[in-house]
């Protein structure tokens, strides 16, 4: 994909052209993401912890398609397949040398889908699993394949960092 082209894709807030785009993320219970121990966490952050929020770097590909990051894109979600378990874990990639025509970079991959205010995040390479939070707090961030499980949390209010 051409950087013109790329540019063209990303545009989230229907704004302005991106490459990257940085995101507060939280879900309908209102847990962010935060990171402890090199994994991503959702819990209610308070007073001086609110600083541990991380946000989501985002790059839009297409219309639906998009990576996902934190740490200004260098550490990156994916949806990792080993033998019948799926788990979601942070890679060290530039989010930005990511590619949709590449296959292996294709666990980067997440759709996005709106419905309301919220949004949900499919695995691209992992299809019907879903990004999620624990009903719980102070859990790791995970993947689901049981969207309407009581016990998760798949959708997520989205908004871009000022």
């Amino acid at each position: 994909m051409t950087a013109a082209r790329a540019e063209a894709a990303c545009r989230p807030s229907r704004r302005r052209p991106c490459k990257m785009q940085a995101f507060r993320i939280w879900d309908i219970n209102q847990k962010t993401f935060y990171l402890r121990n090199n994994q991503l966490i959702a819990g209610y952050l308070q007073g001086p912890n609110t600083k541990l929020e991380e946000k989501i770097d985002m790059v839009t590909t297409d219309l639906q398609n998009v990576f996902l990051g934190i740490h200004g894109g260098k550490l990156c979600l994916s949806c990792i397949k080993s033998g019948d378990d799926i788990k979601l874990q942070l890679e060290e990639v530039n989010i930005t040398d990511l590619s949709m025509s590449k296959e292996q970079d294709k666990r980067f991959t997440f759709i996005r889908s709106e419905k309301g205010p919220t949004t949900s995040f499919e695995s691209a390479a992992c299809r019907g699993w879903f990004l999620c939070t624990a009903l719980e707090a102070d859990r790791p961030v995970s993947l689901t394949n049981t969207p309407e499980e009581p016990l998760t949390v798949t959708k997520f209010y989205f908004q871009e960092d000022q």
